[in-house]
């Protein structure tokens, strides 16, 4: 096997903004079919690739590059869709399966994939609850086969080269990162505000990017262990209404959140992350990384990104980046799981990486709920397994509805 013979399953806004123009160029992967349950998404996004590939090949044919404009030509003629996942599956001999649905789907089709001896990459967040990302877990080890979390955000050089800064020591001891992920809210989908298919708002959503980049800048080698709903804000709804289809409408899931979280080490040595999941904009410190002997932060000049390092005597360095592209880090991801299908590897960021994300989520939840006091990660997971003892099929939507509740409004 020389390339990964890629199904897609859901093409909508995720795969056509991220995915799809990250797989032009990743050599490694050939993308064989696309699957969506809705026919004018699948037309849609065949046409879209179609175009994209060709214009691809006709770029690289100018530029004297053969090779490729034939291998993208060759890609996007033999492409097939469908419109049902396991006709697909039955089908094509696939390598890996992409998954870009909304969250609801993430737990039932990964174990259909993987029912079907065939690895697979999800979307973030990984599922609508701890206990769902659970039987995803199961499914892998009864399987054998290669699971990947992805979470674009550790393959962007910014946060991949600040974390070989941090290896370097040049920061010292990590005592505290300050890392927020905010917009304006995605208001152009509607299923992101129902919590039955979202499973939570902004910080199932978008914090979830935050949590697991701090958890890869502290080493995958610490584990989450408490987490709190900060002050003053915690996990709330700050705007009452939003429009929505066409209106101006009230929403159950919250649209800000801030919460603290301590990785620790098997020696007990801790590190501290303040995160920010918000579609209300950011109104957290900005992004920085506090060590023993200096600050580390990304800053924006001139259509730049730049790691400047400060040092405990006020001394500045720059690391010039260059213009950092968003779909860097889809490429990065994409690429990475083609590497380890290719040789028999795991991730690393693995189910049990996105599975303990989605604990920290649902830990702050219930943090949110208990007044905003501290929760360990053990004391939410007896919580979520004394849930599942007593609901048994229904727990996942239980302890779901269980949690949102305590979201406070603003």
């Amino acid at each position: 096997m020389d390339r990964v013979r890629v199904g897609v399953i859901g093409v909508g806004g995720i795969f056509r903004g991220a995915h799809l123009p990250a797989y032009l160029n990743v050599a490694e992967a050939r993308v064989v079919s696309l699957c969506d349950v809705s026919e004018e998404t699948l037309r849609e996004s065949e046409k879209l690739m179609k175009k994209l590939y060709r214009e691809k090949a006709e770029e690289a044919e100018k530029e004297g590059n053969l090779e490729l404009s034939q291998r993208l030509k060759d890609d996007v003629e033999s492409l097939r869709t469908y419109k049902n996942a396991e006709e697909m599956l039955s089908k094509e001999n696939l390598d890996l399966i992409d998954i870009c649905t909304p969250t609801k789907f993430h737990n039932s089709l990964a174990i259909q994939v993987l029912s079907h001896g065939v690895n697979v990459m999800v979307e973030k967040p990984m599922a609508r609850t701890y206990l769902e990302c659970l039987e995803v877990v199961e499914a892998v080890e009864d399987s054998g086969k290669i699971y990947q979390h992805n979470e674009n955000w550790l393959y962007s050089p910014i946060w991949y080269t600040a974390r070989k800064f941090i290896e370097s020591g040049v920061l010292g001891e990590i005592q505290l990162t300050f890392l927020a992920t905010a917009h304006g809210g995605p208001e152009w989908a509607s299923w992101f505000w129902d919590p039955e298919i979202a499973g939570g708002g902004a910080l199932l959503d978008n914090g979830v990017h935050a949590i697991t980049c701090s958890w890869f800048l502290s080493g995958f080698d610490r584990k989450p262990t408490v987490v709190k709903a900060a002050e003053p804000y915690g996990i709330c709804i700050r705007m009452k209404t939003r429009i929505l289809q066409g209106r101006f409408k009230p929403f159950e899931v919250e649209d800000d959140a801030h919460v603290i979280i301590r990785f620790e080490d098997k020696n007990g040595v801790w590190s501290t992350a303040h995160i920010e999941g918000s579609w209300s904009y950011r109104d957290s410190l900005d992004t920085r990384i506090i060590g023993t002997n200096g600050i580390m932060r990304p800053v924006e000049r001139e259509e730049r990104t730049f790691l400047e390092i400060t040092d405990a005597t006020g001394g500045k360095r720059e690391i010039d980046l260059g213009k950092v592209a968003w779909i860097q880090s889809f490429e990065g991801e994409i690429r990475n799981m083609c590497n380890c299908v290719l040789n028999g590897v795991k991730p690393i960021c693995d189910e049990h990486i996105g599975a303990e994300t989605t604990a920290i989520v649902q830990a702050a939840y219930l943090s949110q709920k208990r007044g905003m006091k501290p929760v360990t990660l053990d004391e939410f997971k007896r919580y979520a397994k004394r849930i599942k003892e007593r609901e048994g099929k229904r727990a996942s939507e239980v302890l779901l509805r269980e949690l949102l509740k305590g979201i406070s409004r603003k």
